[in-house]
């Protein structure tokens, strides 16, 4: 099993996806950034990594959400999800052809990799989005 965190980034009552490239496991779908947790890594110093080199964006980690774990048919994850503000700095793709600021209930409208999709669709975590998209 494939430990990956993601960040649900937060910002003016929308959240952040991105676009996969067609050299990526899941071609042309969107995401909520992030990546895999390295051996000695915690997940949170994982989604601060992650999005620094993804995005060149600092992040101060608000919430964990409940993860999910997701079997693609060639690999297995547990994705590790994370609610987070920008701190610092200017979104910058460097792993990812498109963004865009979306609003939750869009969310279902999009062409999402299948693990993002169930995770917003746990409703522990619509809850917990719910409160932060309201602030």
């Amino acid at each position: 099993m494939i430990e990956v965190s993601c960040a649900l980034l937060i910002k003016g009552g929308k959240v952040l996806i991105t676009q996969n490239g067609e050299d990526s496991d899941h071609p042309y779908q969107w995401e909520f950034p992030g990546g895999k947790v390295k051996a000695s890594e915690s997940d949170k110093a994982c989604i601060e990594r992650e999005i620094m080199e993804e995005l060149e964006l600092h992040v101060d980690i608000i919430e964990a959400l409940f993860p999910i774990e997701h079997d693609y048919g060639f690999k297995k994850i547990r994705l590790i999800p994370f609610v987070c503000r920008i701190k610092s700095g200017t979104l910058k793709l460097n792993n990812h052809i498109n963004k865009k600021w979306i609003e939750i209930t869009a969310l279902k409208n999009e062409d999402l990799s299948e693990a993002d999709k169930r995770l917003i669709e746990l409703e522990r975590n619509k809850e917990f989005l719910k409160k932060y998209i309201r602030e």
